[in-house]
């Protein structure tokens, strides 16, 4: 994977995060390591967060990978699609 490609995955998924904690609070930046817990995020939040993901990057997560470790950051997101595409 370029830097490039790596650097779109994260712009998206920081998209679907700030929509996402927009509807909680006023976030202006979130760092890529930043905990999603600590922004406000629920755990609805991050079933939706799961959902925008798999529809986003077009793939399907498999399900020992839902786990609140992998949705807990922006980079623990980006690590997991990158290893779901590169599986499928």
């Amino acid at each position: 994977m370029t830097d490039a490609t790596a650097i779109e995955i994260q712009d998206q998924i920081s998209s679907i995060v700030r929509a996402l904690i927009a509807k909680r609070a006023a976030v202006p930046f979130i760092e890529p390591g930043q905990d999603l817990t600590d922004l406000g995020l629920t755990s609805l939040d991050m079933v939706n967060l799961m959902l925008a993901i798999e529809d986003t990057f077009e793939i399907e997560i498999p399900q020992r990978q839902m786990t609140p470790g992998n949705f807990r950051s922006i980079l623990a997101i980006e690590t997991l699609v990158t290893r779901v595409a590169l599986a499928a």
